[in-house]
């Protein structure tokens, strides 16, 4: 497997290499191994110098997480960014290491005059973990984040 370097600059994609679905033959060897669904892919689309929107298209676990931290520390140190959109529309799961590299993310945001935002269009299977450890708390949210916690937490309880 090729390794990828987590430069995550703007327009270039960053994933780890995945194998063509035709070429995927799982062995009793393999078991244990990651698996091609579970890869991550990150895009930096800057909107301007000073806007970025970073979208996460897969799986952030323990595998993958490095690969987010180290996007997300490139483009917190870019002088005169004032804006950083983490866009996890296509993440389809996210595990405590993803969590912690958001969560590194918002306290590193928080000391520089930045507005870091999350943009999850609704999934509740990547907005729950966050919510429950408190990444939310006192983040910029897109429209879509707040009113469908609120709705979830609110039928939790009845």
């Amino acid at each position: 497997m090729a390794s990828v370097t987590p430069s995550c600059q703007p327009r270039a994609a960053r994933a780890l290499a995945v194998p063509p679905r035709s070429l995927s033959l799982l062995l009793p060897a393999d078991r244990g191994r990651p698996q091609p669904q579970h890869f991550l892919a990150i895009d930096a689309r800057p909107r301007d110098d000073r806007h970025v929107v970073l979208d996460v298209v897969g799986h952030v676990d323990a595998f993958t997480a490095p690969l987010l931290r180290a996007c997300l520390r490139t483009q917190l140190s870019r002088a005169g960014l004032r804006e950083l959109v983490v866009d996890l529309g296509g993440v389809d799961f996210i595990g405590a290491a993803g969590v912690a590299a958001l969560v590194e993310a918002s306290r590193r945001a928080r000391g520089r005059p930045l507005r870091f935002r999350l943009r999850a269009h609704g999934r509740r299977g990547v907005l729950r973990p966050l919510q429950l450890a408190g990444v939310l708390d006192g983040l910029d949210g897109e429209p879509d984040v707040a009113p469908r916690l609120s709705v979830a937490a609110a039928s939790a309880h009845a």
